[in-house]
């Protein structure tokens, strides 16, 4: 539930404390919806030098999603403002030229792929990374990186059953698509959290922190096999991951990039996963569904109690230039949330889309607007009105370091 959560991660950024602990949660939490509206502004987008990361999103929703295989075209000028002269892939600002991806809003699960000039506009494939929170993505200059997807068994957790699942082509066709989407996001944070593995030992981190983010990577790595392995059972074939490009991972962190980075990963990313997982098990009836969301939904709410701890202790640690650095990028990122609304999926069994663990489009961006009106919102504000805490004993990170 919504106040549960917000009960957990106020603890955190009020007095310092993190537990680890998890809970069953979903974005129902009776009564109050739809005081957000869906229509904000996205951030600015960056301006910064070679591999800077661009601003939060194109104004007026144009990093909204779209369906998957539309074609979707934009000024070259917008591309180069809303993903900055890094994430456009070096385009360094000719209009002549498209960077192969682009990725306008931090927090969606849209990417558009494979750009090309067309008539003076940079246009993109659509590639909607599932229909929900991408958790804890992994960015590279600015936009996602993700593996592709090959043929093999090894990363399905078990067989598909022998008896056909009773349900019409597009509908079956469109769940095998949707988990699988998901499965390349959680795959991808596996490199999220062992990268934030890395940061956390180059800026001084305490060990609770290290184990955590540790564990975290374990628990992705088993959503990323739940998750091929519910798409393979809708696709009829056993499907895994490919390479993933690590070129340009890994840079030496500040505090005050790695903080901004964990508002928008962990804060809020993960925070909005939680809750729709927990949403999403609300709906589902098939049991393998339930099972997988049952574990997703309970870690993506440690892995969220982990970022609201990583960022209490940076602010705590770097002061002033830290707390500004998370409230920028909590207002870029809670801008992006409020803007973000895609398209329904149309053809498909609206009863067996539920059934089988998936939200509509509707159902998603009132759960994510829930989700920064009652949990976020309130606990970032909580976060950067505290005072500074002291260090204290950080074996078991009673107080931020």
């Amino acid at each position: 539930m919504n106040r549960e959560l917000r009960a957990r991660i106020m603890h955190i950024v009020g007095a310092g404390v993190f537990t680890g602990l998890s809970l069953a949660l979903g974005c129902q939490d009776g009564g109050g919806g739809g005081t957000e509206t869906a229509g904000g502004t996205g951030g600015a987008g960056g301006t910064g030098g070679a591999g800077a990361q661009g601003g939060s999103g194109a104004q007026g929703g144009s990093g909204g999603q779209g369906e998957v295989g539309e074609t979707r075209c934009f000024p070259p000028e917008e591309v180069r403002a809303n993903a900055g002269a890094g994430g456009a892939g070096g385009a360094g600002g000719s209009a002549a030229t498209c960077p192969s991806q682009y990725h306008p809003n931090p927090v969606s699960c849209v990417v558009y792929e494979h750009g090309r000039l067309e008539d003076g506009q940079c246009c993109y494939d659509t590639n909607n990374l599932g229909v929900g929170a991408c958790g804890r993505p992994f960015f590279v200059g600015g936009e996602p990186r993700l593996a592709g997807v090959e043929a093999r068994a090894d990363w399905v957790l078990a067989a598909a059953p022998d008896a056909p699942l009773a349900l019409d082509p597009a509908t079956r066709a469109a769940l095998a698509e949707a988990w699988l989407a998901d499965a390349r996001l959680e795959h991808a944070s596996v490199a999220s959290f062992a990268r934030f593995t890395l940061d956390l030992l180059a800026l001084g981190a305490p060990p609770a922190l290290i184990d955590a983010a540790q564990r975290a990577l374990s628990d992705e790595l088993h959503h990323a096999r739940a998750c091929f392995t519910l798409a393979s059972r809708y696709a009829g074939r056993s499907l895994g991951p490919g390479t993933l490009a690590l070129d340009g991972a890994l840079e030496a962190p500040t505090l005050a990039g790695a903080a901004a980075s964990a508002v928008r990963e962990g804060c809020v990313g993960e925070t909005l996963a939680a809750l729709q997982a927990g949403a999403q098990r609300s709906h589902a009836r098939d049991p393998d569904v339930r099972r997988a969301l049952d574990r997703i939904a309970a870690d993506e709410a440690a892995h969220a109690e982990l970022a609201w701890a990583f960022v209490r202790w940076a602010v705590a640690r770097g002061g002033e230039p830290v707390r500004a650095a998370v409230a920028r990028a909590f207002d870029e990122a809670l801008a992006a949330v409020r803007a973000t609304r895609g398209p329904e999926r149309a053809g498909i069994d609206a009863a067996a889309w539920h059934d089988h663990g998936r939200l509509t489009e509707a159902e998603r961006a009132r759960c994510h607007l829930d989700a920064v009106r009652e949990v976020i919102a309130p606990c970032a504000e909580a976060l950067l009105s505290a005072p500074p805490a002291a260090p204290a004993g950080i074996a078991d990170l009673d107080a931020p370091a």
